[in-house]
């Protein structure tokens, strides 16, 4: 299996605007809602992409897929396809990935499961606000306590894929990037690998009600 890559991208950056935590007794779940701010600057955005990926935006074989964790869960990739070589702007390329039907909203099974909601994506001057919606219970029955909440970190990176057709048709196409806002080196942060600069809670340090800023940390 080829490793990925991973690659700070400047400008890409991850701020923080509102959260708050609930509990679900119907279903057995407590769950936060939160607002983030996803900014990305185009031209560095298109630079580093031609670096990894030849002409990136003109293929339309080529894919991309946001990797949102602790905000949302797209289930794939999405194809350039018909906006190949029309792309010039970050609210052109948000399009890409950003509509409704593009992301999971089930609970996962087993152990701890969590179930991210289905996002809401406005583009403001042209950076893109998320607002999200994120559950978590126990598989067993028993209603879970806050204690019972991991280190959630808070993720925004553009995974990059490159697109070839062949002879028999079409392959998947592969990974050959992932841009994001953290930065190297890997650091641990109770036992869970982050890039230097990831934004995260630590789940048993909430309460219910609003979420502080306060409570926002920085690995590293």
């Amino acid at each position: 299996m080829v490793e990925r890559v991973y690659k700070h991208l400047p400008g890409m950056k991850l701020e923080f605007v509102s959260a708050r935590l609930e509990e679900n007794v119907s279903e057995r779940a407590i769950g936060y809602s939160a607002k983030f701010k996803l900014s990305l600057d185009f031209l560095n955005f298109k630079v580093a992409a031609n670096q990894h990926i030849p002409n990136f935006l003109n293929n339309p074989l080529n894919a991309i897929r946001p990797e949102l964790d602790g905000l949302a869960y797209h289930y794939a990739y999405n194809y350039l396809l018909g906006a190949a070589g029309k792309i010039s702007t970050n609210e052109a390329l948000f399009e890409v990935f950003t509509r409704t039907e593009y992301y999971m909203s089930e609970w996962s099974t087993g152990g701890l499961e969590i179930r991210y909601g289905v996002p809401v994506f406005e583009v403001v001057d042209g950076q893109l606000h998320v607002t999200a919606r994120v559950d978590y219970r126990l598989d067993g029955g028993r209603q879970i306590q806050i204690r019972d909440l991991p280190v959630i970190p808070f993720q925004w990176q553009l995974n990059l894929l490159l697109g070839e057709p062949i002879l028999s048709g079409l392959k998947s196409p592969e990974t050959k990037v992932v841009l994001m806002y953290g930065k190297e080196p890997l650091v641990s942060v109770e036992g869970k690998p982050m890039y230097t600069g990831t934004q995260y809670v630590i789940g048993r340090e909430l309460a219910f009600g609003d979420i502080g800023a306060e409570l926002i940390h920085e690995a590293g």
